[in-house]
């Protein structure tokens, strides 16, 4: 009996599944099913009910299961705690949304580098939801995303706040007298968006239904690189941040549209479940926080 046996026992019942364990672990899922076969072998009991159509852990299987996920916990925390960091090795998934990835999520993974030089990052740059969901599911060991983000079963560590502004292309002429528009203004062109895994999808919509209005039409895609592009070309509005497209702001190839109402900051978190927090991504969480440029005011 070693680690790795107890890890396999672990993941399968954290992700529900010997293939999503496999995953989660690096490794195949016949290595996954060896692993719990030798298991069984040795403590001389069946950790699954092989007869069931679905995956269903034995009253037995339970028992021993408690004590794994105590055992691997405590070596994380172990090692955590007491190693001298440099000799640390491992992987760590790290999900992170692109308004992150755009700004200073490279200075985030060279800090990481120095600190931890023999752990891999593996970084999934997704949508909002997207990220949500792998966190929950287990995939992720920690999420760099903007909230909300509140729960019992959260440790969250507050990063700043970005702004997001109407921005528009000079060609489409949206202008006013007394320079404020309302979502009525915008009746005649699209919203060019990042699709409904987004939350900057929500915010729309609830920008629009607090004017009591709402778009004509939705264009959506999985890019803000993407949307930037198609507003500047002039084929709608888009809701971007400002800090990350200064640059086209200058050249006038976008211009910020003031608008009514406001427009709230979208405030970001680093956040990981219960079950996955350690010293090292408590550690991470706030190297995030010391690398991140949005606001804290």
């Amino acid at each position: 009996m070693n680690l790795k046996h107890m890890e396999a026992l672990v993941w399968i019942c954290r992700l529900g599944s010997f293939s999503a364990a496999a995953r989660r672990l690096n490794t195949t899922q016949p290595a996954i099913s060896m692993r719990i076969a030798e298991l069984e072998k040795r403590l001389g009991i069946a950790l699954f009910d092989r007869r069931a159509r679905a995956l269903h852990i034995t009253p037995e299987g339970r028992e021993f299961a408690d004590y794994a996920h105590r055992i691997v916990d405590l070596v994380q925390e172990a090692e955590g705690r007491m190693s001298d960091r440099s000799q640390l090795s491992g992987r760590l998934k790290l999900g992170v949304t692109e308004s992150v990835a755009l700004t200073w999520l490279s200075d985030l993974v060279v800090r990481l580098n120095e600190e931890f030089p023999a752990i891999l990052i593996d970084l999934d740059i997704n949508l909002t939801q997207i990220v949500w969901r792998k966190l929950r599911d287990g995939e992720l060991d920690l999420a760099i995303l903007p909230g909300p983000a509140f729960g019992s079963d959260l440790s969250i560590t507050y990063l700043g706040s970005i702004l997001y502004t109407w921005m528009a292309s000079p060609k489409l002429k949206l202008v006013n007298a007394d320079g404020q528009l309302s979502a009525n203004d915008f009746n005649r062109v699209p919203v060019i968006t990042l699709s409904e895994d987004s939350n900057l999808h929500e915010i729309i919509e609830t920008w629009f239904s607090s004017n009591s209005s709402a778009p004509r039409r939705v264009d959506v895609c999985n890019s803000l690189g993407v949307v930037a592009e198609l507003t500047m070309a002039g084929l709608g509005i888009s809701m971007l941040p400002p800090i990350i497209f200064s640059d086209e702001i200058e050249r006038g190839d976008l211009f910020e549209l003031k608008t009514k109402p406001d427009i709230k900051p979208l405030e970001f978190w680093a956040v990981q479940t219960s079950r996955h927090v350690s010293p090292i991504t408590e550690t991470i969480a706030q190297y995030a926080r010391q690398a991140s440029t949005f606001r804290f005011a």
